[in-house]
């Protein structure tokens, strides 16, 4: 379905597209993906998170000092110990350096599909 430039800023919202362009059913398997693709993350910068704070915890290791290892901002870091950092392969790999371990990414069935 086409729609045109003036009938694409009728739209007042995201949700008024896809109901215009998707069926319901559509629109559920998208919103469940995108659930899935939100618990994984979460479950990821949980994982992590404890991973770093448990370091800091059995190094005795505060705040400021873990900053300046990782060499990055306090907002970074805090985003990190809070479960909340959007990370790339690389800061983790970083991470796991500093904590002298080595990440493994597992991949398992999703009871929920």
């Amino acid at each position: 379905m086409t729609i045109t430039k003036k009938r694409a800023q009728s739209f007042e919202s995201y949700d008024d597209v896809r109901s215009e362009l998707l069926t319901t059913e559509e629109i559920a398997a998208q919103d469940a993906s995108v659930a899935r693709e939100v618990a994984a993350l979460r479950a990821m910068q949980e994982s992590i998170s404890t991973a770093v704070t448990g370091f800091m915890s059995v190094h005795n290791i505060g705040f400021n000092e873990l900053t300046k290892r990782l060499k990055t901002s306090t907002r970074q870091s805090s985003k990190i110990i809070r479960a909340e950092a959007n990370l790339t392969l690389a800061s983790i790999a970083e991470l796991a350096a500093l904590m002298g371990k080595r990440p493994r990414i597992v991949f398992e069935e999703d009871e929920s599909v």
